[in-house]
Formats: structure tokens, C-alpha cells, sequence
């Protein structure tokens, strides 16, 4: 699966619920994930 995600994704900066930073390919690193974007309107 990693060969199909983007480099822009996979290098993107996250933060936590605690505020620590962790890159989007940590999320998969050692487990499959499912990557999910929800926008909010209102």
C-alpha cells in the first residue's frame, strides 16, 4: 500500500491530541490505516 500513497500525504505534519507532531506515514508504518477526510460546513 505504501507505493500508492502520495508523497505529499505521506510527509504531511499531524498533530495529536496531546499537540505532538508525527508525520502521516507514521500512521501506517506498522499497520494498515484508513485515512479518512471529513469537512465541516457551518
Amino acid at each position: 500500500m505504501r507505493d500508492h500513497v502520495p508523497g505529499e500525504l505521506a510527509a504531511a505534519i499531524l498533530r495529536d491530541p496531546d499537540g505532538y507532531e508525527h508525520r502521516a506515514s507514521e500512521l501506517w508504518a506498522t499497520r494498515p490505516a484508513l485515512v479518512l477526510w471529513v469537512r465541516h460546513f457551518g
